[in-house]
C-alpha cells in the first residue's frame, strides 16, 4: 500500500468518523413529532426572541434599558431572512410558537451543506492549480479540509444553532471562491464581486470581517492600488449605506453603544487552543509548514513566487489578526476561529502544492497523517461519550417541559430568571423577560433602566409571581430584596417559587 493510498484511507476514514459524530448530534437535537426545547450555543435565546418578534411584525431592535430589557445582537439580514423563514413555515403547516427553534435551526442546518459543497470545490480549484505535473494525495486533503471547518468538531453545534455564523462563514466561503477563480483573469471584476458577496456577510453578522481583511491585506501586501481602493469603497460603502439607514436603535445594538463588553487574554487563548485541538488536522501541519518556510530557502522562494501561496498567508494573518481581538471579549467561542481556519486549510493545501515532490512534501504529509489519525481518534471518543457533548437536547427538553407546565399554573403578572423560560412559548400569556446576556453587568454599573429594572419592579410589588433561582429573602434578584413576597413549598425543577404577600 503505497503511502498516498494510506493517506487517501486515512483521510476517509477521518471523514466518516465526523459525519458520523455530526449526524448523531443531528438526530439528537431534530424531532419531527415534538418541538425540542434546549440551548445549543451562547444565549441563543436572544435570537429565538427576536425571530419570533419578526414573525409576529414587532421591532427587532429595541433598546435593552426599556422594558423587557432585551437585546438584538447581529445584523438585519439574519433577523430578516430566519424570520422570514421561520414564518413561512408557521403559516403553511400551522406550528405554533414551539417549533421556532426546530424551524430556524433547519435553515442553520441548510447552511452548512451549502458551505461545506463551496468549500470543497474551492479548495479543490487551490489543489489543482500545479506547479508541475505530479499530483500527490492533495485532492482527499482537500474534501477532508472543508470537512473539518463546516462538519467537524470544531463546527460542533454551531452547524445547527440559531445564529448567523454559518451563513456568515458561507458568504466568505463564496467571496473567497468567486476571487480565487476570477483574479487571475479580471482583478477589478473579482475585488468587485468578492466585496459585495462579503458584505452580504456582514449583514448577517457585522464582526464577519475575517475575509474582508484577508483580501484586503493580500491586495496591500500586493500594491494594486487601483483594485485595494475599488475594494475598500464597494465594502465599506454598502456598510456605510446600511449603517446610515438604519435606526438610532440599530445603530446602537450594531456598535453595542449601550453594552459594557469585558474582555480577557486568557479566555482568547483558550478559545484558539480548543480550535488547534478540533481542528488538529489543519493546524498540526501547518504549523510544520511554517518550519520548512523557515528552514528551506528553496522552498520558500518556491512560496513567495506562487500568488495562491501568498493569497493565503496574508490571508490568514489578517484573518487571525482580526479574530484574535475580537475573541478577547467575553462570550467569544470557536465561531469566531471559523474564518481563519479556511484561511488554515488553504494555507496548508497550497502549501502541499507548492511543496510538490521536494522533501519537505513528505515531513509535511507524515505530520498530516498522524494529526489526521489522532482527528478520528478524538471524534470517536466524542461519539462514545467518553468526552464532549453528544446530546444537547435530551436533559434541557425534559426539564424545560416539565417546568413549562409548572409556571402555566402560576399566577400572572410573573418573572421567570431563566431567560429561556422565558420566551413567549415557554411562559404563555407573559412579558418575555428574555434579559440581554450583558443586563446584569450594566445594572451593577449604574446604567439606568425604565422602572429600575427589574429589581425596580420587584421592589415595587409588581409582578405576582417570582420563580428564582434562590430561596433567600435577603439575597433576592437584581438588587431588590424580597421582603414583599413569600416563598412556596413548591418548586419548578430547580427553581423557587415566590408569590407577591397581599395587603
Amino acid at each position: 500500500m503505497t503511502s498516498d493510498r494510506v493517506f487517501r484511507i486515512t483521510c476517509q476514514v477521518s471523514l466518516l468518523a465526523m459525519l458520523l459524530l455530526m449526524g448523531l448530534r443531528i438526530f439528537h437535537g431534530f424531532s419531527l413529532t415534538e418541538p425540542l426545547q434546549y440551548i445549543s450555543s451562547g444565549d441563543e435565546q436572544a435570537s429565538l426572541y427576536a425571530i419570533w418578534k419578526y414573525a409576529n411584525g414587532l421591532d427587532v431592535f429595541t433598546d435593552p434599558t426599556r422594558s423587557p430589557y432585551a437585546m438584538s445582537y447581529f445584523n438585519a439580514l439574519f433577523y430578516t431572512v430566519y424570520g422570514a423563514w421561520t414564518a413561512a413555515w408557521q403559516n403553511l403547516l400551522s406550528l405554533p410558537d414551539a417549533w421556532i427553534p426546530t424551524i430556524a435551526r433547519t435553515l442553520t442546518l441548510l447552511g452548512v451543506l451549502a458551505g461545506w459543497f463551496g468549500l470543497t470545490i474551492a479548495f479543490r480549484f487551490v489543489a489543482s492549480q500545479h506547479v508541475s505535473p505530479r499530483y500527490p494525495a492533495i485532492k482527499p486533503l482537500a474534501a477532508l479540509a472543508a470537512a473539518v471547518v463546516f462538519v467537524g468538531p470544531l463546527m460542533g453545534f454551531w452547524a445547527f444553532t440559531v445564529r448567523p455564523d454559518v451563513w456568515a462563514l458561507v458568504c466568505e466561503v463564496l467571496g473567497l471562491l468567486v476571487f480565487l477563480r476570477t483574479y487571475g483573469r479580471n482583478r477589478i471584476l473579482a475585488v468587485t464581486l468578492a466585496a459585495g458577496i462579503f458584505f452580504i456577510g456582514w449583514m448577517f453578522k457585522q464582526s464577519t470581517l475575517g475575509a474582508v481583511c484577508g483580501v484586503g491585506l493580500f491586495l496591500l501586501s500586493e500594491r494594486r492600488a487601483l483594485p485595494l481602493v475599488l475594494y475598500c469603497a464597494v465594502f465599506w460603502g454598502l456598510c456605510g449605506f446600511s449603517i446610515i439607514g438604519g435606526s438610532d436603535t440599530y445603530r446602537e445594538s450594531l456598535f453595542f453603544s449601550k453594552i459594557a463588553l469585558a474582555y480577557s487574554p486568557g479566555h482568547a487563548l483558550g478559545v484558539w487552543a480548543n480550535t488547534a485541538a478540533k481542528a488538529l488536522p489543519v493546524y498540526l501541519p501547518l504549523l510544520f509548514l511554517f518550519h520548512v518556510f523557515v528552514r528551506h530557502a528553496d522552498y520558500r522562494r518556491r512560496f513567495v513566487s506562487d500568488w495562491i501561496a501568498r493569497f493565503f498567508l496574508t490571508g490568514f494573518f489578517a484573518a487571525a489578526g482580526i479574530m484574535f481581538v475580537l475573541t478577547l471579549q467575553d462570550g467569544s467561542a470557536e465561531n469566531y476561529t471559523l474564518a481563519p481556519t479556511v484561511f488554515a486549510a488553504g494555507l496548508l493545501i497550497r502549501g502541499l502544492v507548492v511543496a510538490d515532490g521536494t522533501p519537505p512534501e513528505s515531513v509535511i504529509g507524515r505530520v498530516g497523517l498522524g494529526a489526521t489519525a489522532l482527528h478520528t481518534v478524538l471524534c470517536i471518543l466524542v461519539i462514545g461519550s467518553a468526552v464532549g457533548v453528544l446530546d444537547a437536547a435530551s436533559k434541557n427538553n425534559t426539564n424545560w417541559t416539565e417546568m413549562k407546565a409548572c409556571i402555566a399554573k402560576l399566577p400572572k403578572p410573573i418573572f421567570v430568571q431563566d431567560t429561556y423560560l422565558s420566551l413567549p412559548w415557554m411562559t404563555e400569556s407573559a412579558e418575555p423577560f428574555v434579559l440581554a446576556h450583558t443586563y446584569a453587568r450594566a445594572r451593577e454599573l449604574g446604567v439606568p433602566h425604565e422602572k429600575d429594572g427589574i429589581g425596580g419592579r420587584i421592589s415595587a410589588g409588581e409582578f405576582k409571581t417570582l420563580v428564582l433561582f434562590t430561596d433567600q429573602a435577603e439575597t433576592g434578584y437584581d438588587g431588590a430584596r424580597l421582603d414583599n413576597y413569600e416563598l412556596r413549598s413548591e418548586r419548578c425543577g430547580d427553581m423557587f417559587v415566590w408569590s407577591r404577600i397581599e395587603p
